[in-house]
């Protein structure tokens, strides 16, 4: 594994050296009562506190960093200090890691397989299914097997002795609180400098990139930068052979217009499988098997090279892509019922080709309604009684009452982009680079308030002034996205006997956790038109695969609900 990560901490640490060794790990030296080993693509140094990062680490400042929260990056960070260790994991991206109570202590694992061999109870966490099922996207410490549980970013893990506690470095609002007036053109040209700063920074050091360009405004805000660090780096992008998934004239004109070297790969729905057991496994339910094609689509370009893919993963969530009212709610409580607050009004209805009068309705339906205190919940297809009706909780559910909900629904679009990153299977085991996901990034656009994003009636206005000079007019100013329903459809179409084997039949039906009558009306159904609650189903027979492949994976204990 090239960029593996196995961490014990305790004294007696039989089958851990044979863990790292079966997985091609190396050993790195820290300090006594860790041993910790890390894949050959990983970076690991010492920095002036005494810690040990494994990743990359950037300073804020130009100078050396002396301790993590002079730095930010993709990085883990071990340290010790007296009787107690710390594991610390950077905010946004970090590098993964799970943890789990061994006999002889606590052990680490950033990919599931590091843990094979090794002591360790992993029956299927139920109730957690049920959870993943209801809260889409949901990504909580919990994971679906019992007894393992993510540090998640901006999070810290205490060990002393035998008491185990968790704890938060980072969180959005500390950034939501401290909103930033200043016109939009100086907004524009800071989130610029940002961006360019950040890239710049990830790429220093890496070789032979492969940015994934959709033509789209986020890859290609990606590609402008990439451009201006004088990265080494070529694109690819994927097409389908329907119209709405070919994004190719506008991958061409950004990756001309950049001078970066293209790939164009057309896929279609015959490299997807929609109920094959999951490439690889994972902590939780992850790949999303209607993106195989795409994935396989990838490797048959790509190969075996070693490289660092880079690409647009975030964008609409940092960039504040809201398709709500908020932002009218949001001008109005800072600057009252006047210009400004019309002006918002004029512009979220420009941006999502509504009336005004549409616009007021909704908003005032939404100040009526009041903020939405919880993750919404989607029991379609399911049986209602059978999942919870409450989420679990997020150490970010702390700490926002009095924000906005046009700040919540940036918070909350920030965390379903974190819940995708481990997800695609072209990237498992691969250098992946986000850089708008970076938290220079995040924490500046954090700042930007909720009405800025629409101004003058275009989504992400912001990002996309802050890049108009660098990128194609008909790439930075395009309203529309390529798509991919068309595929989708196809698949689903000509895949549903194996689907309906696999769902009315699978380990989800026999827990009582999903609506069989819906469903076997659903499949029943052959025109979808303008219906797409067949990538509900889809989401549920993928829950379904990890399921059946995480059984025949390893033989199962009772579920934490039953002890």
């Amino acid at each position: 594994m090239k960029r593996g990560v196995l961490a014990f901490f305790g004294e007696r640490r039989a089958g851990i050296g044979e863990a790292a060794h079966r997985n091609q790990l190396l050993p790195i030296e820290t300090f006594p009562g860790l041993s910790l080993y890390a894949g050959r693509e990983l970076r690991a140094r010492r920095i002036a506190d005494g810690s040990f990062i494994v990743g990359d680490i950037f300073s804020r400042r130009g100078s050396s960093i002396a301790e993590t929260g002079e730095g930010w990056g993709n990085f883990l960070a071990f340290c010790q200090n007296g009787s107690r260790f710390f594991i610390e994991r950077a905010p946004m991206t970090g590098m993964p890691l799970y943890w789990a109570r061994h006999r002889d202590g606590i052990v680490c694992a950033s990919h599931l397989p590091l843990l094979d061999g090794l002591a360790i109870a992993r029956g299927i966490d139920w109730t957690f299914v049920a959870h993943c099922l209801a809260f889409r996207n949901l990504r909580t410490e919990r994971t679906g097997l019992a007894g393992c549980a993510e540090l998640l970013p901006g999070s810290r893990l205490a060990l002393d002795g035998g008491e185990l506690a968790i704890e938060q470095t980072w969180t959005p609002w500390d950034h939501v609180d401290k909103p930033n007036f200043v016109s939009a053109s100086e907004l524009a040209s800071a989130l610029e400098r940002q961006l360019l700063a950040c890239t710049s920074a990830l790429t220093a050091s890496r070789r032979d990139i492969v940015l994934e360009l959709s033509g789209g405004l986020d890859s290609s805000i990606v590609a402008a930068t990439l451009a201006n660090a004088g990265a080494e780096c070529s694109a690819i992008t994927f097409a389908t052979l329907d119209a709405d998934g070919d994004e190719r004239p506008y991958a061409r004109a950004v990756a001309e217009r950049c001078g970066m070297a293209l790939c164009e790969v057309e896929h279609d729905d015959r490299l997807i499988d929609l109920a094959a057991p999951p490439a690889h496994r994972h902590f939780r339910p992850g790949a999303y098997a209607v993106l195989g094609g795409i994935d396989r689509a990838f490797d048959a370009a790509v190969g075996e090279r070693d490289v660092s893919i880079v690409g647009g993963i975030g964008g609409d969530n940092v960039f504040a892509f809201d398709n709500t009212v908020a932002p009218i709610l949001d001008a109005a409580s800072h600057f009252g019922l006047g210009r400004r607050a019309f002006t918002a009004m004029r512009d979220v209805a420009r941006a999502s080709n509504a009336s005004l009068w549409d616009a007021a309705k909704l908003s005032w339906r939404a100040w009526w309604k009041g903020p939405r205190q919880h993750w919404e919940r989607d029991y379609s297809f399911l049986a209602p009684d059978a999942v919870p009706d409450e989420p679990f909780r997020h150490p970010w559910d702390e700490g926002g009452a009095a924000a906005s909900q046009a700040k919540r629904n940036h918070v909350e679009a920030i965390r379903r982009i974190l819940d995708f990153l481990d997800r695609p299977g072209r990237w498992y085991d691969r250098d992946v680079v986000a850089p708008l996901l970076s938290q220079p990034v995040v924490e500046f656009c954090l700042e930007v308030p909720s009405w800025t994003w629409v101004s003058g009636g275009r989504d992400r206005a912001i990002a996309r002034a802050a890049f108009a000079d660098r990128l194609p007019p008909e790439v930075v100013w395009r309203r529309g996205k390529g798509r991919i329903e068309s595929l989708c459809v196809a698949a689903y179409l000509k895949q549903r006997p194996a689907l309906r084997e696999l769902l009315l039949g699978g380990r989800l039906a026999d827990r009582g956790l999903l609506d069989l009558p819906s469903i076997e009306a659903y499949f029943a159904r052959d025109n979808l038109d303008g219906n797409f609650d067949y990538f509900r189903l889809l989401e549920i027979a993928d829950a379904e695969r990890w399921v059946r492949s995480t059984e025949a994976a390893f033989e199962c204990g009772p579920s934490v609900d039953q002890r």
